[in-house]
């Protein structure tokens, strides 16, 4: 590899690691002042008209009826039920415990190939992670002096884990779904039919009916420029740009690290005191998930070797 294509790597990898381990806090502030589902449609929306124009300008792709379905389903999956729960719950749960939360996210993914037998099922050191991460995050869960003494903080921590659940259902039925070989194409296509959804729910909801523009913070439109420039569009072109210069291994790290920046984040820039419990529990987390992540995965049915458990190009897409 080249000097200059490895300073670009280092640099990608600065960028995923930062951006995403600071979209949980963005998230914060930008719901502070924005009804949750707002934020989190309009942000996925706008980046996939994007992501999809650019695809479509670089390579026109003919789509059917059967490619939109399949993109609004797996948008449903992964940004109606995972980022809207997330972008809920942030009013209510630290950044840096929803960040340890969604990294969850391999664990699952594990758990579910586990359950449907699948060819790249764990094996018996992954099992044993799954279970001290599961253990880990119970821990997370039912204390609420780790989720900063808020009322619904348990409430919020397991609206987070069953956005991370309805993840890793997406990564594992992705591979399965008839979309665009085109990883920005078959994104940007999930991210409009999921932005899209979460708008129709912020108005179902009644999420709009005291909302006025003139009462978004300075703070709120700063977060929610970031989230959708800088998380979604620069995070995301990093991270399929990595994913064809580096392994799925060393990619997924991300997964790891993000909580460890949305952790110092938060204590430094969001007032968060995580306890000595949570930072314990968020010790066997991190362990655990590092171990799933890195725990060498046998052959696919076309003999190819799965390394990662999230190898997807729509694994977290910020934040995810």
């Amino acid at each position: 590899m080249a000097r200059g294509q490895q300073t670009g790597v280092a640099l990608a990898f600065l960028a995923i690691y930062l951006i995403w381990g600071s979209t949980f806090l963005a998230t914060r502030y930008a719901v502070a002042t924005i009804p949750p589902f707002f934020v989190a449609g309009t942000r996925f929306f706008l980046a996939g008209l994007v992501l999809f124009s650019i695809a479509q300008w670089r390579e026109p792709t003919k789509l059917n009826w059967r490619n939109w379905t399949a993109a609004i389903g797996m948008g449903a999956l992964f940004f109606l039920i995972c980022h809207g729960g997330v972008s809920w719950a942030a009013r209510h749960v630290p950044s840096g415990v929803s960040a340890l939360l969604m990294s969850s996210i391999s664990l699952w993914t594990a758990l579910l190939e586990l359950a449907t037998k699948s060819a790249t099922r764990p094996g018996r050191r992954m099992l044993f992670a799954l279970f001290v991460g599961f253990f880990g995050m119970v821990l997370l869960v039912i204390r609420p002096e780790v989720l900063d003494g808020s009322k619904v903080g348990s409430t919020g921590a397991m609206v987070v884990l069953i956005g991370a659940f309805s993840w890793a259902v997406g990564t594992v039925l992705v591979r399965r779904m008839p979309l665009p070989s085109s990883p920005f194409l078959s994104s940007g296509m999930q991210m409009i039919g999921g932005g899209g959804l979460l708008l129709v729910a912020g108005f179902l909801s009644g999420q709009a009916n005291n909302f006025q523009v003139s009462n978004i913070s300075r703070s709120s439109a700063i977060a929610m420029l970031f989230l959708t420039l800088i998380g979604s569009l620069v995070g995301f072109t990093c991270y399929v740009w990595l994913l064809g210069v580096s392994t799925p291994t060393r990619v997924a790290t991300y997964a790891y690290v993000n909580p460890i920046i949305a952790l110092m984040l938060g204590w430094s820039l969001g007032g968060e005191h995580p306890s000595t419990l949570s930072l314990i529990a968020s010790g066997v987390v991190i362990v655990s998930v590092a171990t799933v992540i890195s725990s060498k995965r046998p052959s696919t049915p076309d003999g190819t070797a799965s390394q990662s458990v999230n190898f997807n190009p729509l694994f977290a897409a910020d934040e995810p």
